[in-house]
C-alpha cells in the first residue's frame, strides 16, 4: 500500500474539521455527522482511546487520552487548519501507555518532549518510552507524520535478544515501564528509504488483515527495528525528574506569556496535561508563587516594556494585556514600580 493511499482517511478528516469550523450553522449537523462516520475515527476507535482534546474536542467521547486498545497500531496525523497562520495540527501535553515511535515522512514535525523543542525532519524517527510528557505540532497540510504504538510486552523478547549488542537501546527496551526518569531516542535520517518501504508493507497486512497478519507485522517489525538501530545514528536522550520540571515551568511561563489577553488556569492545566490544582501548586513549588502571582508578574512587566519602547496608549496596553480595567491595573502597576504608568513612561 502506499503511503498517499493510507494517509487518504486523515486527510479527508483535515478537511472535514476545516469546513466545520467555518460553515453555516445549518451545514454543522451534516458535518459532524460526516467527522464521526469518517473511515479515520473508526480507525483510532479499534485500536486506541483517544482524548476528545485540539481539534477533536467535543467531537469525541471524553476519555484518557491515547491508551492502546491491542498490541499494535499505526495512526496518521491529522493536518487541519483552523485560521490563516495557525498550526494544522496540534495535540497539548500527553503521554502514553505504550512504546510510541514517530516517523516524519514528508516535510517536518515539532515536538516539544517534556519542555524540550525538537524539530524533526523528513526520514527522521523518534522513539518515546511511556512516560515521556510530550505534545506534537505539525506546520502544513503536506507534511506526513505517521505515529506507531506497541504495548508493553510486544516484541520485547524478540526485540531484547536483537538488540543485545546495542546496550543503549536494549536498556531502553528493558527499562521503559517503570523508570522514574524519561527516555526517548532521536535517530536520524540516512537512507531513509528501506525503512519506508517495510512502513508501507505493514500498512497493507494492517489494512488487509489475512490469516496470520500479526505474525508478519511483527517480523517486519523486527526488521524494522534492525533497520533503524544498525543503519542509522541516533542519540539517547535521559531526563532527570527535576530536568523535566525545569523545561516545563519554562514553557508553562512561555505559555503564558505568549497569551497574556486570554489565557486562563483551566486551559493552561489542560495544555499541560495537569490537574488545575496541581498546576498551582507545581508553579508555587518552582517559582515561589502561584499562577495568578505569575501571570500578574508577566503581564506588568510586559506593561512596562510596552510603556518604554512603544508609544500605545495606556488603555490600548491595558486591553492588550488583559487587565480587567484602569483602576486595577494603575494600583498593580504602581505596588511593582513604585509610581503610576504615565510617570513610568516619561522617566528617564
Amino acid at each position: 500500500m502506499d503511503m498517499e493511499t493510507w494517509f487518504a482517511p486523515a486527510v479527508e478528516l483535515g478537511q472535514l474539521v476545516r469546513e466545520y469550523r467555518t460553515a453555516a450553522p445549518e451545514d454543522k449537523e451534516r458535518l459532524e455527522r460526516l467527522i464521526r462516520n469518517s473511515a479515520y475515527l473508526s480507525r483510532v476507535d479499534i485500536v486506541q482511546s483517544y482524548g476528545g482534546t485540539g481539534f477533536l474536542r467535543g467531537m469525541l467521547p471524553e476519555q484518557n487520552i491515547n491508551t492502546i486498545k491491542r498490541d499494535f497500531f499505526m495512526n496518521p496525523a491529522t493536518p487541519s487548519p483552523q485560521t490563516p497562520g495557525e498550526k494544522h495540527y496540534q495535540m497539548p501535553y500527553h503521554r502514553h501507555d505504550y512504546l510510541e515511535l514517530i516517523f516524519v515522512l514528508r516535510g517536518k514535525y515539532v515536538q516539544s518532549i517534556n519542555g524540550v523543542l525538537h524539530e524533526m525532519k523528513a526520514g527522521e524517527v523518534c522513539m518515546l518510552n511511556p512516560n515521556v510528557i510530550h505534545r506534537d505540532e505539525i506546520s502544513d497540510t503536506g507534511d506526513r507524520v505517521l505515529f506507531m504504538g506497541l504495548s508493553s510486552g510486544f516484541l520485547k523478547g524478540e526485540l531484547m535478544r536483537f538488540f543485545a549488542p546495542h546496550p543503549e537501546v536494549a536498556g531502553f527496551m528493558e527499562n521503559q515501564y517503570g523508570r522514574t526518569d524519561q527516555q526517548y531516542i532521536l535517530f536520524d535520517r540516512k537512507d531513509f528509504a528501506p525503512v519506508q518501504a517495510l512502513l508501507e508493507q505493514i500498512m497493507e497486512e494492517d489494512e488487509k488483515k489475512l490469516p496470520g497478519h500479526h505474525l508478519v507485522i511483527k517480523g517486519y517489525l523486527v526488521r524494522l527495528f534492525g533497520l533503524l538501530v544498525e543503519n542509522h545514528s541516533y542519540v539517547c536522550h535521559y531526563q532527570s525528574r527535576s530536568e523535566i520540571e525545569e523545561n516545563l515551568v519554562a514553557e508553562i511561563l512561555k505559555y503564558m506569556e505568549d497569551h497574556l489577553a486570554d489565557v486562563d488556569r483551566t486551559a493552561l492545566a489542560a495544555f499541560f496535561h495537569f490537574n488545575p490544582d496541581y498546576l498551582n501548586r507545581f508553579l508555587v513549588r518552582m517559582t515561589g508563587e502561584n499562577y495568578s502571582a505569575n501571570l500578574r508578574q508577566i503581564r506588568l512587566q510586559r506593561a512596562a516594556e510596552q510603556l518604554k519602547n512603544t508609544d500605545k496608549s495606556v488603555n490600548g496596553i491595558i486591553r492588550e494585556l488583559g487587565f480587567s480595567n484602569k483602576g486595577h491595573f494603575n494600583r498593580m502597576f504602581t505596588e511593582k514600580y513604585g509610581m503610576l504608568p504615565g510617570a513610568y513612561r516619561k522617566e528617564e
